[in-house]
């Protein structure tokens, strides 16, 4: 006798292959050290407003924009998430480094710390679909 596979079975088999796929990029980029591949879209210098260091994140090239961000150490540094255009696995912002992760929402856009200390610090979405740096100097 000869079994024929089912649509269902197949269908199964490719949802296990692909929840397994985003598993592994998703934890390969959770635990993965500072470097950032690929090419840089913008360095900025974080502005000061008074007694903060700000900079404004949007997306851009379907990536985070600025994509590398540079903080003085021992001040509080804010990262304003522009809701509009950061959403879906964007909207979850995760700096391991330095012990942050948040999701952002139109009520709950600002990312707030003080760095303590310096180095280059990688940030993405939880599937390092869009990453980008952090410079504490």
């Amino acid at each position: 006798m000869s079994e024929n596979i089912g649509l269902g079975k197949v269908l199964g088999i490719f949802g296990i292959i692909l929840i397994g796929l985003f598993l592994v990029i998703a934890f390969r980029n959770y635990f993965s050290n500072n470097q950032v591949t690929g090419s840089v879209v913008q360095e900025v210098d974080a502005g000061s407003n008074g007694n903060s260091q700000v900079v404004e994140l949007t997306i851009k090239n379907y990536n985070y924009f600025p994509n590398v961000l540079k903080f003085k150490k021992g001040e509080l540094a804010k990262i304003i998430v522009d809701t509009k255009s950061v959403r879906g696995c964007f909207a979850s912002i995760l700096i391991p480094d330095l012990g942050i992760k948040k999701f952002v929402t139109g009520n709950d856009n600002i990312i707030e710390f003080t760095p303590t200390k310096t180095g280059t610090f990688r940030f993405s979405c939880p599937m390092g679909m869009g990453s980008g740096k952090i410079i504490v100097s």
